[in-house]
């Protein structure tokens, strides 16, 4: 070999060792990002956790509640996630309030559920904003007054931000109808009751498209529904809903009565609707505000 190739042959050595430093840095950065992240992410919670809940013991919740949220979201304004009551239909103590926190959240504790005598489990689906990059947790208390925990770390940026739809004037008109049916949960006869809300649920975060301008928060802060005098669920949450809220939950089949809902936002404005007991779930109409 002469010298010219033994330099030639040195040279492709070190480009082909650049080449995989290059691509392990390519590769590596992400990780360690990603990795640090999550690590922030973590200290958030402890934060959070001395906040809401001081001196409580919480377990893994892994046999008591499962949330199923996407790693990597579509779309952060309309992120679908369900949580799912692992220990309906059991002897154990059933579960009687969720938190839902979404850690990276300018308001992190999203929402609280409670759940009574006619719900059929602790069940639940509905759509939230993501920020940024976070772990989503669910917390349970059992009527035991144990704690569980369970998450999920999610993908998604931008979602508390993200602009609001064009015709805001049309949203805010039709603001307060609400729809109830019923919905097939997979390919069983199992169903759920799905409840939509006509709101645009706007953050405080958000630019008006047409006007440049942040619009005030305004937003749907509280549901309740019942069925006849029993207690489904009362829930409490923020902007972390997406707009024009919708919420999936069981309702017991022995439970009598028309089912009501009654809905107010942070400006106190305030939507009722009932629906007649034979008619739950097959009729649309609009609420009515006051």
């Amino acid at each position: 070999m002469t010298a010219r190739s033994a330099a030639c042959a040195r040279w492709q050595r070190q480009l082909a060792m650049g080449f995989m430093v290059v691509l392990a840095a390519v590769f590596t950065l992400p990780a360690e990002a990603d990795v640090q992240r999550r690590d922030q992410d973590e200290a958030a919670w402890k934060s959070l956790r001395a906040e809401h809940f001081p001196d409580r013991s919480i377990a893994d919740g892994e046999d008591v509640i499962t949330l199923d949220a996407p790693y990597r979201a579509e779309d952060p304004s309309v992120v679908p996630i369900t949580i799912t009551d692992e220990r309906a239909g059991t002897d154990a103590p059933p579960i009687r309030r969720l938190w839902l926190v979404i850690d990276n959240n300018p308001v992190p504790m999203s929402a609280r559920f409670d759940f009574g005598p006619a719900a059929e489990s602790a069940t639940l689906a509905t759509r939230v904003r993501v920020n940024s990059y976070t772990y989503m947790r669910v917390i349970a208390e059992t009527a035991d007054q144990k704690l569980y925990m369970v998450k999920k770390y999610v993908k998604a940026s931008g979602g508390c931000s993200a602009p609001i739809g064009r015709d805001l004037d049309a949203a805010r008109e039709n603001m307060g109808q609400m729809r109830l049916r019923q919905i097939r949960v997979g390919e069983g006869d199992d169903r759920r009751t799905q409840l939509l809300i006509r709101h645009p649920n706007i953050t405080g975060l958000q630019m008006d498209q047409l006007t440049r301008l942040v619009e005030p928060a305004h937003f749907v802060d509280a549901i309740n529904v019942r069925k006849g005098d029993a207690l489904v669920l009362d829930s409490q949450m923020t902007f972390s809903l997406s707009a024009n809220p919708s919420l999936q939950f069981n309702v017991r089949d022995d439970a009598r009565g028309a089912l009501s809902v009654h809905v107010h936002d942070n400006k106190d404005q305030q939507f009722k609707q009932t629906w007649p007991d034979k008619q739950a779930g097959l009729s649309q109409s609009n609420g009515t505000s006051s």
